[in-house]
């Protein structure tokens, strides 16, 4: 089942200062969910540093954002993975010239119902047998014979996002191979909600929403290799969470970047990005990082204004 409502989801910010005429048009954001908070909050903060400016910040997915990007409706996406060669393709043939810009990590968290107190840590192959497409995991005791005979509930994200895809690949080694009998959505509160409404339910969504709903589901340890590993922000950064940590990505048209609002948008993200992250449950990249960003989306601005 996959739940479409509202995964454009778009608001604009400062809209009453569209009657003052910012120099130039609306900056649209569009793409990765599991990005979205941060990305609000940075507009926010750019508003606040630029009146004026117009930006209509929303979410639609990782896949979704990048065709809309290579399409040029949008001018920013954020994606929870890297853009895959067959998504690069398209932009090619369409002449359609981007940057990756990396901008803050997290893990994808596995999440059940606070009640649920019997699964507290699951292995990788574990996960494979229950997120695969074979479907042959139906209740808590086809997994583990001590686990309870208990229907489980699946919830996940949609077709069209990055952290399903990043998590397939990453735990069943296929990119969008997933059951067929789970509840999908866009929407990561979605998720939550529906795990919350589960005694047996069982999902997972990045970690700036489990933190946003922290209080309605528990995160499952994973043993990665490690032992069991909680998600918590050490385990994203020093790597013990890998290969549930991630980068998270923007990818911005060079074309767009030759707009001012564009080019200080962005860099303005790069500046504030370290700061707002942990706020949100996201990990900053290192300084050093940011630094090689800001160069690149230099030398972009410039191509762009060629």
């Amino acid at each position: 089942m996959t739940a479409s409502p509202g995964r454009w989801a778009a608001f604009v910010l400062a809209a009453a200062l569209a009657a003052c005429g910012g120099d130039g048009g609306v900056v649209v954001v569009g793409g990765s969910s599991s990005l979205h908070p941060l990305s609000e909050a940075v507009a926010e903060s750019f508003v606040g540093t630029a009146p004026g400016r117009r930006l209509a910040v929303g979410y639609s997915g990782t896949a979704g954002g990048l065709g809309r990007l290579c399409s040029g409706e949008i001018d920013i996406s954020a994606a929870s993975r890297r853009i895959s060669a067959m998504e690069a393709d398209v932009c090619r043939k369409a002449g359609f010239r981007y940057v990756e810009i990396p901008v803050a990590r997290d893990g994808i968290v596995l999440v059940a119902h606070p009640s649920n107190r019997v699964v507290d840590c699951l292995t990788l192959e574990e996960l494979r047998r229950l997120w695969g497409p074979a479907d042959d995991v139906r209740s808590w005791r086809d997994l583990r014979p001590d686990y309870p005979d208990e229907t489980i509930r699946f919830f996940g994200p949609g077709p069209d996002s990055g952290t399903l895809r990043y998590f397939t690949e990453v735990v069943v080694g296929r990119p969008g191979a997933s059951r067929s009998d789970h509840y999908q959505t866009e929407n990561d509160d979605m998720i939550a909600h529906g795990v919350a409404g589960h005694r047996w339910g069982l999902g997972y969504l990045g970690s700036a929403a489990h933190m946003r709903n922290r209080d309605r589901v528990r995160a499952i340890a994973v043993d990665t290799g490690f032992g069991c590993v909680s998600p918590s922000a050490e385990a994203v950064a020093d790597g013990r969470y890998s290969p549930l940590a991630r980068e998270l990505y923007l990818y911005v048209g060079v074309s767009s970047l030759a707009r001012d609002e564009v080019f200080h948008l962005v860099a303005h993200y790069l500046d504030v990005a370290a700061h707002l992250a942990p706020e949100f449950g996201y990990v900053a990249l290192p300084e050093a990082e940011y630094g090689r960003s800001r160069a690149v989306l230099a030398a972009s601005r410039t191509a762009a204004r060629r």
